[in-house]
């Protein structure tokens, strides 16, 4: 099998597998952050063997990446409990539109057709969906937004070079989380009452979810182009509400599906190479 096609197939089965926290995170009877926290610890001793601890450096990008992090995965299952998953995982993919309004404001960037248009159809879908959400669902659905900036953030972060591995990166991550949410949020942590089912869930996306979904994404990564990774990824989005709808039976509203149609297209945008560029690199 070709490298190309091997590739694919890693990245399928990440999204896949990072599908599922929308349908477990419904399932379990637990709040927010014992799920995160459960999640993150088991996703941090998986990789706790691989940390090159005497490899890390404290920077001030790896601080940012940390940050965002932390907050991105604390806000994914906080949104998921609040709103619906389909809400909650569509709004977290706006990142293309907050990395770009970044490079735009602070970088500096130069503001072209070929931009502006994708990012203008994200918007739309934005206000599509929050256009009709009401009282709890709209809050839940501004923190999903939030949660895109995040997501933005990890985005950029992840694109610097760092002395450590990813194993490294990804591991640290998750303690870090574990250990902010022990300091911060001690309180609103209650694995007393949970039950077999929900230890057997929260089991699953702390090995399945998170950690094992990871190794498939970043080989998957290493053997196909950063375009049709990126392209193969969108299945995470379609096959997380899917899931939970199949198991839950929770739909989403006709506006948000409209919503939702106009967030893909947006970010499929995005995702065209630019012909001029390719005619260079010919040349």
């Amino acid at each position: 099998m070709k490298n190309t096609n091997r590739g694919i197939i890693y990245i399928v089965i990440a999204m896949v597998l990072f599908s599922t926290g929308g349908l477990f995170i419904k399932l379990i009877d637990a709040n927010a952050f014992t799920i995160t926290f459960g999640r993150a610890l088991i996703a941090g001793l998986i990789f706790l063997p691989f940390i090159q601890w005497k490899k890390i450096r404290i920077s001030k990008s790896y601080v940012m990446l940390v940050i965002a992090y932390c907050y991105l995965c604390i806000m994914f299952v906080t949104t998921t409990k609040m709103t619906t998953a389909a809400n909650a995982i569509i709004l977290q993919c706006t990142a293309p539109l907050w990395l770009y309004l970044f490079y735009v404001i602070v970088k500096g960037k130069k503001i072209t057709k070929r931009d502006l248009v994708p990012r203008i159809f994200i918007l739309l879908g934005i206000v599509a969906i929050l256009g009709e959400s009401d009282g709890g669902n709209l809050f839940g659905n501004l923190l999903a937004l939030t949660n895109g900036i995040a997501y933005a953030f990890v985005q950029y972060n992840m694109e610097k070079d760092y002395p450590f591995s990813d194993a490294s990166v990804i591991g640290l991550n998750n303690i870090v989380l574990c250990l902010a949410i022990l300091v911060l949020l001690p309180q609103n942590l209650a694995f007393s009452g949970l039950t077999v089912q929900g230890w057997l869930g929260i089991i699953f996306l702390g090995v399945f979810q998170i950690g094992v979904s990871y190794l498939f994404f970043f080989k998957g990564v290493r053997l196909i182009s950063a375009l049709k990774a990126s392209i193969v990824s969108l299945l995470e989005p379609i096959l997380n509400p899917i899931f939970v709808f199949i198991f839950v039976g929770e739909m989403p509203s006709v506006v948000s599906l409209i919503g939702f149609g106009i967030i893909f297209f947006g970010i499929f945008l995005t995702m065209i190479p630019d012909k001029s560029v390719q005619q260079i690199r010919e040349y």
